[in-house]
């Protein structure tokens, strides 16, 4: 439970019913506080929420057109989120390699018109990565690749994300979709925009999970700093792709670097290992494994 609220009025301000909360919900508008708690004698260290808006979703094709980072304090023990440091915060907007597509400027209000002749100064961003603890993203599997291809500032520094590091549907939410999971916890904002973006994941981060009872932030980082596997199957036989998404293997695309093949994150490699020369190959072959951890999760970088 934080201290401070990202509510503009309190319940009793705007509904005054007796009508029993069971059967009513109320949504109101996100409103960033500049603190969620008070600091007290633990060590605190700073974190960065980011967003990216591009051309497309292909991160083999598409680039960057807006970039917007959110720093914010925290304590290290307690993994309590304390100042939102918004007069820190970074927004840019830059030309892209590739025209935006229709598509694209629907849904961000984005236009080329709009992107001309704009650049992003890399030493801006860097500055504000610097000592940067954690970078965090709602999709950071395709934010991070996006972003270390203009800046290698972020190539070296500990990623985690919102979107994969927490079982939303075992927490009871049927969608990841931070809209969704924002309507779920009493909140709405006005989405599509990177640094809206930033803020809506930031308030996330600040919300208990069901559950667990725990914070997101802190489920989060308990997730990032966990070492798990990266397992390939190489050429394994198409008639047996099924089997693979059933599994949870995912497929990346030829467009990316050493891409076209189906892929899993574990924590248990051997177990893995064993399922695939069974399951997959009926012969025992030898599989590639790389270890992940916060440094290069989500990052092309284990891809090479």
């Amino acid at each position: 439970m934080n201290k401070y609220t990202h509510y503009k009025n309190d319940i009793s301000q705007i509904i005054n019913t007796e009508v029993d909360q069971s059967d009513w919900k109320l949504i109101r508008k996100l409103h960033l506080p500049k603190k969620y708690n008070e600091a007290s004698s633990e060590e605190i260290k700073k974190g960065i929420v980011l967003d990216v808006e591009a051309t497309g979703l292909s991160i083999g094709h598409d680039d960057v057109i807006q970039l917007a980072l959110l720093p914010f304090d925290y304590e290290v023990t307690s993994g309590r989120i304390i100042n939102i440091n918004k007069d820190q915060a970074f927004n840019g907007m830059r030309e892209p390699r590739v025209p935006i597509s229709e598509e694209a400027s629907l849904i961000t209000g984005i236009t080329n018109e709009m992107v001309l002749n704009k650049k992003i100064d890399s030493k801006s961003v860097e500055a504000i990565i610097e000592n940067t603890d954690l970078v965090i993203a709602h999709n950071a599997a395709y934010d991070r690749p996006m972003v270390e291809q203009h800046w290698d500032c972020f190539k070296n520094v500990s990623w985690a994300c919102t979107f994969r590091s927490i079982n939303w549907l075992k927490e009871g939410f049927s969608s990841a979709k931070l809209e969704l999971l924002g309507l779920n916890y009493g909140w709405f904002y006005e989405g599509h925009d990177a640094f809206n973006d930033c803020e809506a994941c930031l308030a996330l981060l600040s919300e208990t999970l069901p559950k667990r009872n725990e914070t997101v932030f802190s489920v989060l980082r308990e997730y990032a700093i966990k070492p798990t596997y990266l397992i390939k199957a190489i050429d394994a036989p198409y008639d047996k792709r099924t089997l693979l998404r059933r599994k949870g293997y995912r497929w990346r695309p030829a467009d990316q670097l050493n891409g076209k093949v189906w892929w899993t994150e574990t924590d248990d490699y051997i177990e893995e290992i064993n399922w695939l020369n069974k399951e997959i190959y009926k012969r025992k072959i030898n599989i590639p494994i790389k270890k992940i951890t916060a440094l290069n999760r989500y990052s092309d970088s284990i891809w090479e």
